[in-house]
Order: C-alpha cells, then sequence, then structure tokens
C-alpha cells in the first residue's frame, strides 16, 4: 500500500542559528511545508497563510482551502499558497516551541523563553524570501495563523511589528503569557488597515460535558480559572477595535468547542480572513 500525499505539495529543511542564552550558538532546523494552488497566479501574486504548529495542522488547513476555493463566490475563500513552519519530530519540538513563540517572562532562564523576536526575523528574513523564490506572491495579502502560544505569538507580532503581515489569525491565544503587555500594546498598533480574527472555544473556560467527572477536574478548573482564556481574548479584542475599528477586529466565542477541538473549525474562518482583497 502507498501512503496518503497531498497534491502538489513540498517540504524543505531550512536551518538557523539560534542563540541558546548561555553565549553558545546552535543550529536550529525548521520544516516548511509548501501549498502550491493550481493554475496561473493573479497578477499581484498569490495570497499566502503563514501556519504555526503546521505539523498539527497542515494538512486540514490545505484540504480546507482547495475544497472552499473551488466555488469562491459561494464560500468567500479564493486560492492562496499555504506555508507551514514546524520542527522535525523530536524530544526538544515542545521546548523549542515555547521559546520562538514567547518573549521573555521572569522567573524562565534564558534558553526556556524570549525567542520571538529571533524567530519573527526567522520568518521575515528566511521563510518568506525562500518561498517568494518559487512561486510569485502577492506581499500585501500575508496572513499568519497561529494556536494557543502561537496565537500569542501572532498577537505579539500584531502589537509589536504589524506591517510583518496584513492579517492575523489568534485561536485559543495564550494572553496569560503576557497579558499586560499585549493589553498595553494594543492601544499602539497604528495600522489601521491590519485584519484581525480573535476565536475561542466555549469550553476554553468552563469543562465541557465529557470532562465533568474526571478525576482531575479540580486542577484543570483551577489552571483554566488564572488563565483567564475568554476574558483575556475579549479585552484585548475590544482595545484592538479601539485601534484598528470595529471592521478590522472579528472576536468569536465557537460553540462546543475546546482548546484543542477549536483549529480544524476557526480555520475556514481565517481562509476567508485571508481571501480579502
Amino acid at each position: 500500500m502507498t501512503p496518503f500525499t497531498l497534491a502538489r505539495t513540498e517540504r524543505l529543511l531550512l536551518e538557523r542559528r539560534v542563540s541558546g542564552g548561555d553565549g553558545r550558538i546552535a543550529r536550529s532546523a525548521y520544516c516548511i511545508d509548501v501549498a502550491i494552488p493550481e493554475g496561473p497566479a493573479p497578477p499581484a501574486g498569490w495570497p499566502s497563510v503563514y501556519l504555526l504548529d503546521a505539523s498539527d495542522c497542515f494538512g486540514t488547513c490545505v484540504e480546507a482551502l482547495r475544497r472552499m476555493s473551488r466555488r469562491p463566490n459561494a464560500t468567500g475563500v479564493s486560492p492562496a499558497v499555504v506555508v507551514g513552519i514546524s520542527w522535525p519530530d523530536g524530544d526538544a519540538a515542545l521546548a523549542r516551541r515555547q521559546y520562538d513563540f514567547t518573549t521573555a517572562r521572569h522567573g524562565m532562564a534564558s534558553k526556556e523563553a524570549g525567542g520571538a523576536h529571533a524567530f519573527l526575523a526567522f520568518l521575515q528574513e528566511g521563510v518568506k524570501p525562500l518561498v517568494a523564490e518559487r512561486l510569485p506572491l502577492d506581499e500585501g495579502r500575508q496572513t499568519l495563523f497561529g494556536h494557543s502560544l502561537a496565537g500569542y505569538f501572532a498577537l505579539w507580532v500584531l502589537t509589536h511589528r504589524p506591517r510583518a503581515f496584513r492579517s492575523y489569525a489568534a485561536i485559543s491565544p495564550s494572553i496569560w503569557w503576557d497579558r499586560n503587555g499585549l493589553l498595553d500594546a494594543a492601544f499602539r498598533v497604528a495600522l489601521g488597515d491590519r485584519r484581525v480574527l480573535i476565536a475561542l472555544g466555549e469550553w476554553e473556560d468552563e469543562l465541557p460535558p465529557w470532562q465533568a467527572t474526571s478525576s482531575d477536574r479540580a486542577e484543570v478548573i483551577a489552571r483554566r480559572k488564572a488563565r483567564a482564556m475568554v476574558a483575556n481574548a475579549r479585552e484585548l479584542s475590544m482595545r484592538l477595535q479601539a485601534a484598528l475599528g470595529e471592521d478590522g477586529v472579528r472576536w468569536l466565542l465557537l460553540p462546543e468547542e475546546d482548546h484543542a477541538s477549536i483549529v480544524s473549525v476557526a480555520i475556514p474562518r481565517m481562509l476567508r480572513l485571508a481571501s480579502l482583497p
């Protein structure tokens, strides 16, 4: 039997130099998965979607995009290039994920957090040029998609380097990582043409029915109360609306979804955002 594959996709391996926080420089490898639309590119080039944590959502996004873009007038989704960024499988992937997507945090070693600036530079100076060498891209229609800590990173980029992307989709963002920093920065976003989608699941603060009698329910409830996912996202959305206008920020609370299940449900919403002219 042959394995299932996605047509018109390719995987590239891209390395970058990474500081270990102790003065040592190491090389870190990333998987760059690219999905190519059918047919000729538009005169200005293809829109592009940059997926963080792509090992968990690249196939889902590509298949949803291809299905929906067959009938753009009905779905609001047009063809685009999908670029997935992830790490090769291994025990270090979770630690690298936390480092790349976060700003420095009190009480944590420099090798555990604080790599957001460098990771954004890698996206801008490494990943984007790599894809642009192969495909014609519309630089004015680039979307960044992130979930959980990657959602925090997407909001950090929006509030600190808003020109990096045109549209931002932050799904179940971990605003708790630096709540005050994001809320303060939200007032200073000066580019009124940025577009933002912030989406959370109904069961991010409360337990879904199947967890109501689980043995660790008290621990889960306490963690969710401390992180205040929905309240933080709602407050940040309001501040961003004050800076970008109500039309520029969409806030969704999706029914019957939790922190994990929301990704596949949010992707079609993100694709409509990415398809806007």
